[in-house]
């Protein structure tokens, strides 16, 4: 029996190339089907930004430039840290974020199999700045290193904040030193497009431009260490930390006491230090910000070099020789919560 299926199945391949041959040879043209099947499965709608912004998470954007960063370091020792820039823009189809985090001492590791806030990330918490404890408004976004993010709001117990796909967030990302989750990774940055849309569905007030215009938005920038790909223990493989309460007393779950930011990026004042005098010395923000905050006092310290002596202290102005406080060689003065620029001179004679 098993050879006559055998030959059977010869048979009937011999038969189908000799009927191939033979039309062929009487030149018999095969014609297409002009209906043929050509359906594709359509993309997800997205939002479209800015026509001068390409969310892909590089800051070559002209507005990356022209905006105030708020720049910190956040330290888990002195041998594990990370340096942390963060930033906002408004354009006329929505809210832009920026962010860069470089880590010293650890690497960077994201797992979707888990829980967002234990991978790498900057967990945003942000709420219009108007708003007090526990407002319904606040999102808690998880900006992960791999450019994948978790939308969470309050006013839904903390559950996932998701419309439709043509409002949602479109974020990016690039990793620093090698691929995400490779021991070469040691940081990334991050692009993010917020329509207002979407913050409508948040129910934030920007229905009108001169709504979106005057929008301040209160934000911290929590920044989550992750210390391997697998972990799920929240105490030992990851550390949670509010860098930012090193540079501001922020309340929790309270954006009116967040850092302040708009379409110009961190609100605050510009300082700037002039120095004269035959000797030398040095001016420095003691918090390191770069710039001064409103409802904030500043502290200075200015250090002299080689014995020299402060012959004089001028802030706007105004003569603060007497502001001046000793400390192991160098000196520091206070600032109150300042309204507007400040120019620091000083002479060292």
């Amino acid at each position: 029996m098993k050879k006559v299926k055998k030959f059977l199945t010869s048979a009937l391949c011999c038969t189908a190339l000799s009927c191939t041959a033979l039309l062929a040879a009487c030149g018999v043209t095969v014609v297409e089907d002009p209906n043929a099947y050509t359906f594709t499965n359509k993309e997800n709608p997205k939002a479209e930004a800015d026509s001068d912004m390409t969310i892909d998470g590089i800051f070559d954007e002209a507005r990356w430039s022209s905006v105030r960063w708020l720049t910190g370091v956040d330290r888990i020792n002195s041998k594990q840290y990370a340096e942390i820039e963060f930033t906002t823009s408004y354009g006329e189809k929505g809210v832009y974020f920026a962010l860069r985090v470089e880590e010293t001492g650890t690497n960077i590791w994201v797992n979707h199999n888990r829980m967002s806030y234990l991978n790498s990330c900057i967990e945003m918490y942000m709420g219009p700045a108007t708003d007090g404890y526990n407002t319904y408004r606040i999102f808690e976004f998880d900006f992960q290193a791999d450019g994948k993010y978790e939308s969470r709001l309050n006013y839904n117990d903390w559950k996932p904040a998701n419309t439709t796909y043509d409002k949602m967030p479109i974020i990016a990302s690039q990793p620093l030193g090698g691929e995400v989750n490779t021991h070469e990774c040691y940081g990334y940055t991050v692009e993010a497009f917020f329509p207002w849309s979407f913050l409508e569905f948040a129910d934030y007030d920007v229905e009108t431009q001169e709504e979106r215009d005057a929008l301040v938005l209160g934000i911290i920038p929590v920044h989550i260490f992750s210390f391997n790909y697998d972990g799920k223990n929240l105490n030992e493989d990851r550390y949670w930390s509010d860098w930012t309460t090193g540079y501001i007393f922020s309340q929790w779950l309270t954006p009116s006491s967040y850092f302040k930011f708009g379409n110009n990026g961190l609100i605050g004042y510009d300082y700037n230090v002039t120095c004269g005098g035959k000797g030398k010395g040095t001016v420095k923000d003691s918090k390191g910000l770069g710039c001064l905050l409103p409802g904030y006092s500043a502290e200075f310290t200015v250090t002299p070099v080689n014995a020299a002596k402060i012959t004089r202290l001028t802030v706007n102005g105004e003569d603060y020789m007497g502001k001046l406080s000793s400390s192991g060689g160098s000196y520091t003065f206070t600032i109150p919560a300042p309204s507007n620029d400040v120019l620091i001179e000083v002479d060292f004679g």
